[in-house]
């Protein structure tokens, strides 16, 4: 039995739909720096709709907003008068672990000493000294002490009688007589709650064996703090969408009665104001991370030109 002609073309009709149907697009959100270190990024997915958007058109994201804090070391405003065990074969700095456990290995250390109401600070690249074993490091620890956060350590876990690469050479093709250049190795220290990392370089005269501090000319040694937050579908929604438009490659919203924001709402309500252009007071729009038991942590203003029509937040 033959089909109707108008039930063939209704199921190509649907077939043809069906092969059109909007898919999910990802667009990368236009990385934005803010006020006390903090900076905005992540990922806005859309159903695939193009031209005017409402919340409901936004089907996932990934934002992140991540404070970053730097402590830096170097020669200028700091000595390195604790160094011991330490040496190089021209390729690798080395600092010697323990040689049974109980008694002082070497230590690779740049300090600044506390002047006024300031406390010490000090960059450990690499100890196995009593220090270590007195904090509960066990084959020897990196890391760095400061005045905001404390102590920030992480155990090497090295075995006794050994030689721990501390540094790796750098640049040996092109190094000047009387300079050999060293990044540092240090483990990441910590993820959560705070992402903290420890990276730099050495400058020494080249001496290949024991070093002494006079061996050592320059360093510059930064340790990180990233507070890290993150919020996607499964933890905030969308709060405001207002004059947003999609195209194939850009997300973008109107000046003047633009509003983007994601979070957790609520009579303390904590978001992300992707951009804001409804407050006649910043002219231009503004970008913010709002917590609410703590106010604004970090904002930027403007985000465009008060005559500009639109802002594009993000890009395929």
């Amino acid at each position: 039995m033959k089909s109707p002609s108008w039930l063939i073309i209704t199921a190509l009709i649907l077939c043809s739909a069906l092969a059109y149907a909007q898919k999910p697009v990802t667009y990368k959100l236009v990385s934005v720096p803010m006020s006390n270190g903090w900076r905005l990024s992540g990922t806005i997915t859309t159903d695939g709709t193009l031209g005017p958007l409402a919340a409901k058109n936004f089907v996932d994201w990934n934002l992140q907003v991540v404070q970053t804090t730097d402590f830096t070391w170097t020669e200028k405003d700091s000595n390195n008068l604790n160094i011991s065990g330490v040496s190089s074969d021209g390729k690798k700095i080395y600092v010697a672990t323990s040689p049974d456990g109980i008694q002082d290995g070497g230590s690779l250390a740049f300090s600044k000493p506390g002047l006024g109401f300031n406390i010490p600070t000090s960059a450990i690249i690499a100890d196995f000294t009593q220090l270590s074993m007195n904090l509960g490091y066990v084959g020897g620890m990196a890391g760095w002490q400061d005045e905001l956060w404390g102590l920030n350590f992480v155990a090497l876990n090295q075995r006794d009688n050994s030689q721990y690469a501390a540094a790796s050479r750098v640049g040996m093709a092109t190094a000047l007589p009387g300079r050999a250049i060293f990044l540092v190795n240090v483990p990441t220290i910590s993820t959560n709650p705070l992402v903290q990392t420890m990276f730099g370089s050495i400058v020494t005269d080249g001496t290949v064996g024991p070093l002494l501090p006079k061996n050592f000319l320059s360093w510059r040694i930064t340790a990180r703090n990233e507070d890290v937050r993150s919020y996607t579908k499964a933890n905030s929604g969308v709060l405001s969408g207002v004059g947003i438009t999609a195209d194939a490659k850009y997300l973008k919203i109107a000046n003047v009665v633009g509003q983007f924001t994601i979070g957790i709402g609520g009579p303390r309500p904590t978001f992300v104001t992707i951009a804001d252009f409804t407050d006649p007071m910043y002219p231009g729009g503004f970008a913010n991370y709002y917590v609410g038991t703590q106010g604004v942590m970090g904002d930027k203003s403007p985000l465009v030109s008060p005559n500009a029509p639109t802002y594009t937040f993000g890009s395929r």
